[in-house]
């Protein structure tokens, strides 16, 4: 499903479970209160956002609780669904699973590979091919996660890369996100200036474990202005849905961020 020409069509959500953010063996997860949250539908429109990333964290939803749980996005414009995450399944069943989606929903547009260097199980870049294929016979994208600070900018990553249609290209610690611009610009040489990128904003400082203030949010969203106006990205990734329905400024920085921009063109 292409994009429309203006930045609003190119939004996504990072979509989480409701509750995902519950205590973890009794203690609270990155110092975020405990209870249940917005779900992910319900936090795009929410946000004014229409795509939406389904991903597995903490193996919720349940893989025999998915066929219900998908059809909370029979409106959303797009959707993905992750074929890397904590969720039960191993590599192949996700993919399986992402495929057999793809039959009844043709507003499923995207596979990601989630948290691909970051302690999930690796496969081979062959592996890799024969899957990207399959999933391309479908009209799909295969994505993947990077995190310019966790993982970086490295070479030894570009042949999963290349592999991939697309980055998702994350900054987990809020203290680095003045430095967007200068690792987009890093990624783009690694990959080619051709590679879409999809630009992650996090709402939360989740590598600080505290809120992100506003101001780094406003700082964040400026730079991502910019990029989208150089079409650096293809498009802006807001992390995550259980966020949305907390009071944080973040998140109504990103609100009115949204309001502002969604109209304007893409490369303007």
């Amino acid at each position: 499903m292409p994009y429309g020409d203006t930045i609003g069509d190119r939004l996504w959500m990072w979509g989480h479970h409701p509750l995902s953010l519950m205590p973890y063996k009794g203690k609270p997860i990155y110092n975020i209160p405990p209870r249940s949250h917005i779900d992910m539908a319900d936090a795009c429109r929410e946000m004014n956002i229409p795509g939406c990333f389904v991903v597995r964290w903490r193996d919720l939803p349940r893989k025999a609780e998915l066929p219900e749980y998908m059809k909370q996005f029979k409106d959303t414009k797009r959707v993905g669904f992750s074929i890397t995450d904590s969720a039960a399944e191993d590599f192949d069943e996700k993919v399986r699973l992402g495929l057999e989606f793809a039959d009844k929903m043709p507003n499923l547009t995207s596979l990601v590979m989630d948290d691909y260097w970051s302690g999930v199980k690796q496969q081979s870049v062959d592996h890799l091919r024969v899957t990207q294929a399959r999933i391309a016979e479908k009209g799909l994208r295969m994505g993947v996660v990077l995190y310019a600070d966790s993982n970086g900018v490295k070479a030894k990553f570009k042949d999963v890369l290349d592999v991939c249609d697309e980055v998702t290209f994350w900054f987990w610690n809020g203290k680095n996100v003045g430095t967007i611009e200068e690792q987009v610009g890093k990624l783009k040489e690694l990959v080619g200036t051709e590679k879409p990128i999809l630009l992650g904003q996090y709402m939360y400082d989740f590598g600080g474990q505290k809120a992100l203030p506003g101001s780094d949010m406003e700082r964040q969203l400026a730079a991502t202005s910019r990029l989208l106006s150089q079409k650096a990205i293809e498009g802006v990734i807001f992390h995550c849905t259980p966020l949305v329905d907390m009071d944080l400024d973040a998140v109504k920085v990103s609100r009115a961020w949204i309001k502002e921009n969604a109209a304007k063109k893409w490369g303007t």
